[in-house]
């Protein structure tokens, strides 16, 4: 027996030497049939060479390793470059074999027919697994492609290494790692996955640990949904499997961390790891997971089941909530970009379950026991229970009554989307406090941003980023730039669509002046402010001390010498606004206006009241008024008509135009008029009856001045000029008839 043996290392030792020495292309054909009887399968080769660095064997290009026709006519691999070490054991019985195959630029496809095992499972059942002569099989930086039938799936390993080696018992050593990858994106980014275990066919028991690192949680959560689900993070799982191929059980963890949503940066810390345990059948494509705690009722708890996940997957998750804090939930949406204000605090619970399917999106009945919700300087929302369903995708909140602060209540529905415009939410309030509205921490209602306090009643809505609704506003102040006081809106019935608002049966009050009327806001007219207000009765003094913000403007050092120009503020280069005036009765002193109606024209520093109906007393007043608001001081500028003047037992009619600047007093010394003058059945003095009057007039420095003036006096017609003197007198200088006429008489009807 030993002289065999020393015979047989002998042999070995001349045939391994004389290797070198024979054409490589000789063993072409056997090595082909080894590989055929190895793999159970037909293989071709292209060149084959020898290779003595290390174990004895040979390397061979462009491999192909044929499927068996159980599984479909598809090649079971392709390989670049195939290294296959000799069975010295085998050659010493004169039998080629190999005990190591390892494949190089590798593509292989795992097939799963219609009826019928995975195609490895023929290699494992053919006559070389039955003799044990089955290779130990190694792969680096390969493909693994799956196929079912004659589809093949959009599921791949890249860059994968497998290593299956059989062991005496029967079983089979496994090691595999490779990154899961869809054939239908480009840019992928996913983590390694690793297999390592055994595996005993005969009887299709595994016992396995895997093992998925650190990986772009949107970029897993895409091999079930190519489209994601916008979530990033980072996850890392790791499992035990055991058992038989069709009933496996799964015990291990999953780690959660840097949870965030696409378009925010992640929040660093907060990770969470969880246990799960589960079922797998590798044959019938199914897997059901569920996460497990020490707590008989946790407050979060998870199922997913998966089914056909590599050939068309379908799969759906429930989540189970018990007494889950309000306080969590709101930290995790924060994470995932929900617009919440940022100080908002939360206090209560959430029970109930949601589910997610591929087909049916997110459904599920919850309900929110002691709700709280409370932003900084602002009256909590409290409401008992709060019922909210989510089905296709959206959450609604049903109506509910919520407290707000110690004394307001309102009736809430809701529903979100997801993102910042997809939140809805209607308010119902028989009587809220303006200042209460801001507890919900959305953009502010229109007219209301500006209202320091005041109630409303009736109902808004808060939808893609605006309000819409109808109400009644009582009580409200509201700043108005260019007013000395603010606002006080006595009632309102407020209207809103959009961005447009309106303000009917409008009644207010500012300073000691009440007026009627009516407001819109257009944001995209050519000037969005527009109104119609109706004044009772108005003190002109009163009026300009209110308008002084407007009129008046206190200036620099530079401004007051005139070396530089008044800057508008802000507010006045924005005003632009349209509307009409009335006034019932406007006093200033003895003198009493009545403004039928103007039509304002407000575009920033220019004020102009067109067509402008009114009495001066008795008298009609008709023109334009232009005040211009671009110096410290406003200037004023009218052209128009004022008719039926009494004046000494007669009638004047003036038409031109007048011009003045400044405030007070120095309106009417600064004051410059001009146009022509008319007048009838004027009796300048006992002896200066004028049946008719006509010229022109200026009036400048409190003077006036008339030329090109003719009267009729009689059968007389006179002409000639006139001017006031500073004793008050009106001088006429007439001819008529080649004769002089001087006629002096008080300027004012009723002087001395």
């Amino acid at each position: 027996m030993t002289k065999r043996i020393v015979w047989a290392l002998v042999v070995l030792a001349l045939v391994v030497a004389g290797l070198p020495y024979l054409p490589a292309s000789l063993f072409q054909p056997a090595i082909a049939r080894a590989l055929e009887r190895s793999l159970g399968r037909k293989v071709d080769v292209g060149a084959v060479h020898l290779s003595l660095f290390g174990m004895p064997g040979f390397s061979i290009d462009e491999v192909t390793i044929h499927e068996d026709p159980h599984a479909g006519i598809e090649p079971f691999a392709y390989v670049g470059s195939l290294g296959a070490d000799l069975n010295l054991f085998a050659l010493l019985r004169r039998k080629l074999e190999f005990s190591t195959i390892r494949l190089g630029d590798a593509s292989i496809n795992l097939v799963k027919p219609d009826s019928g095992p995975w195609n490895f499972q023929y290699l494992l059942n053919s006559p070389a697994a039955a003799s044990g002569a089955i290779p130990s099989i190694k792969m680096r930086s390969g493909r693994v492609n799956f196929k079912f039938g004659d589809t093949k799936s959009v599921f791949y390993f890249d860059d994968a290494d497998l290593q299956a080696t059989p062991n005496s018992d029967g079983s089979v050593e496994l090691r595999f790692g490779g990154a899961p990858s869809r054939t239908d994106r480009s840019a992928q980014n996913f983590g390694h996955f690793y297999v390592r275990g055994n595996w005993v066919p005969g009887q299709q028991k595994l016992n396995l640990n895997v093992e998925l690192e650190r990986s772009s949680l949107d970029e897993v959560m895409k091999l079930s949904n190519s489209n994601g689900f916008g979530v990033h993070g980072i996850v890392s799982m790791e499992a035990q499997v055991t058992g038989i191929t069709s009933n496996l059980d799964i015990t291990g963890s999953f780690q959660l961390d840097d949870l965030h949503r696409w378009d925010l940066l992640p929040q660093k810390g907060g990770g969470w790891k969880q246990p799960y345990r589960g079922k797998l059948d590798l044959r019938g494509e199914k897997l059901e997971l569920k996460t497990v705690s020490e707590e008989p009722h946790p407050q979060l708890a998870f199922e997913f089941r998966a089914q056909n996940y590599l050939s068309a997957p379908r799969w759906d998750a429930v989540g189970n909530l018990d007494s889950l804090p309000i306080a969590t939930l709101v930290e995790i949406a924060r994470h995932m970009g929900a617009p919440l204000p940022e100080k908002l605090a939360a206090d209560g619970s959430i029970s109930g379950t949601l589910s997610y399917s591929k087909s049916a999106g997110l459904a599920g009945d919850v309900e929110v026991g002691e709700a709280s919700l409370a932003l900084p300087y602002s009256p909590p929302l409290k409401a008992p229970a709060v019922h909210v369903t989510v089905k296709d995708g959206a959450a609604k909140i049903e109506p509910v009554t919520v407290q707000i602060g110690e004394a307001n209540k309102a009736v809430i529905e809701a529903s979100y989307q997801g993102g910042d415009q997809a939140f809805d939410l209607k308010l119902t309030t028989p009587a809220l406090s303006v200042e209460d509205t801001r507890s919900f921490g959305l953009k502010a209602i229109p007219l209301l941003e500006h209202t320091p306090q005041g109630t409303w009643r009736g109902w808004a809505r808060y939808h893609a980023g605006d309000w819409t609704g109808e109400y009644e506003l009582l009580n409200a102040k509201v700043s108005v730039d260019g007013l000395a006081e603010p606002l006080l809106i006595q009632s309102a019935a407020v209207s809103l669509t959009g961005d447009r608002a309106a303000a009917n049966r409008l009644r207010a009050k500012v300073g000691a002046i009440a007026f009627t009327g009516d407001y819109r806001w257009e944001p995209t007219a050519t000037r969005p402010h527009k109104f119609h207000i109706r004044i009772a009765e108005a003190d002109l003094g009163e009026l300009n001390r209110l308008l002084q913000p407007t009129l008046i403007r206190q200036g620099g050092f530079l401004e007051s010498l005139r070396l530089s120009s008044t800057a508008l503020p802000d507010w006045l280069k924005g005003r632009r606004a349209e509307g009409t005036i009335a006034v019932g009765q406007l006093t200033a002193d003895d003198l009493t206006i009545h403004i039928e109606k103007a039509q304002v024209e407000w575009d920033e520093a220019r004020v102009r009241l067109k067509d402008l109906d009114a009495r001066v007393d008795d008298s009609p007043l008709r023109g334009d008024l232009s005040i211009y608001l671009d110096a410290r001081q406003p200037r004023y500028h009218f052209q128009g008509r004022l008719e039926d003047v009494p004046y000494k037992g007669g009638t004047l009619d003036f038409d031109g135009s007048l011009d003045s600047q400044g405030s007070g007093a120095q309106l009417l010394t600064g004051a410059r008029a001009q146009g022509t003058i008319k007048g009838q059945s004027v009796s300048f003095t006992p002896d200066a009856d004028f049946r008719t009057i006509a010229g022109r007039f200026e009036w400048k420095n409190l003077v006036w001045r008339l030329s090109n003036v003719e009267v009729t006096q009689g059968a007389d017609s006179l002409t000639g000029a006139g001017a006031s003197q500073s004793d008050g007198k009106l001088v006429l200088e007439l001819t008529g008839r080649n004769r002089q006429y001087r006629f002096s008489g008080p300027l004012l009807a009723g002087a001395q």
